[in-house]
């Protein structure tokens, strides 16, 4: 009786012994599959990069377990690790094609990975992507795509003429001249070129068959002695206008306390400019007179 009773004991406690078996075997298989299954995080990325351009692949601890390509390797460069993990991954291209890359990561504390481009043509290297794990695995997914590189052309600037470079770099220059400045030159040479070319004509037309008729050389000193003439009276012109701006504004701002801006550096270069094609018209003027005894014509 004691033997069937001992026997009946052990019978019950079957059931809780294979719990207590099959528990740990449990928890150990479960630890196996959940460290079989894939990174707990996934990043996809598309780039377009030009032939001879490098992708790289940076993490600042070594954290980059795996690394997958697919393509044409033939015409892939890749930086070969001798041991991971590691930092550092780089695929370049030699030929224009398409790549997958998967590369993955497992660290546990965090860690940065870095998507880097390095110019092929310059050497410079820009950072395209970055991504910050606070721990564990993370798989990175990247397309790359290496198109060919442009190639560098000269646009054909169509020629110009000497005539047409020298109108461009008039207005160019004329831009700088304020607009009455420019009123004033174009009135005051309207009147001087008019009356002085009816002068000339009359004085022509005077000499004629005289020994003291006018000749090229003297026609073209009297015209010479006209643009003097108007250089010099634009010149005056213009300082009287500016001086008077300058006095008004004075008195403008201190006595009246009037908040005006003074005269720019802009007039200061067109008085610099007239006061120069004055003594330029009066170098030339005088060289001829003294070369070649040319002198104006006096009145009788």
């Amino acid at each position: 009786m004691k033997t069937l009773r001992s026997i009946g004991r052990t019978l019950r406690l079957i059931p809780w012994l294979t719990v207590l078996l099959v528990l740990p075997i449990a928890a150990a298989c479960s630890q196996v599959v959940f460290a079989d299954q894939g990174p707990i995080h996934t990043a996809t990325v598309s780039m377009q990069l030009y032939v001879g351009d490098s992708l790289i692949v940076h993490s600042d601890r070594l954290s980059i377990q795996q690394a997958f390509v697919e393509g044409n390797l033939s015409a892939a460069d890749l930086a070969k690790q001798t041991q991971y993990p590691t930092n550092d991954f780089e695929i370049n291209a030699s030929a224009a094609g398409s790549y997958v890359l998967q590369v993955v990561f497992n660290q546990s504390t965090d860690y940065t990975v870095n998507l880097f481009v390095r110019d092929g043509g310059s050497n410079s290297v820009s950072n395209s992507t970055a991504y910050y794990i606070s721990g564990g695995s993370f798989e990175l997914d990247v397309s790359a795509f290496f198109n060919p590189r442009p190639v560098d052309t000269i646009l054909a600037v169509p020629s110009q003429s000497p005539w047409d470079s020298f109108v461009g770099w008039m207005g160019s220059f004329s831009q700088a001249f304020p607009l009455w400045v420019k009123a004033l030159y174009f009135f005051l040479a309207v009147q001087f070129l008019t009356v002085g070319g009816l002068w000339i004509r009359r004085e022509t037309s005077r000499k004629e068959g005289t020994s003291q008729r006018l000749d090229s050389g003297d026609k073209a000193y009297l015209w010479l002695d006209v643009v003097y003439k108007f250089l010099l009276v634009s010149f005056v012109a213009i300082v009287a206008i500016m001086g008077g701006e300058l006095i008004l504004l004075f008195v403008l701002r201190f006595m009246f306390l009037v908040s005006l801006d003074l005269l720019s550096l802009w007039d200061l270069f067109v008085v610099g400019f007239a006061a120069g094609a004055v003594i330029f018209a009066y170098v030339i003027r005088f060289t001829l007179e003294r070369a070649f005894d040319l002198k104006p014509v006096e009145g009788e």
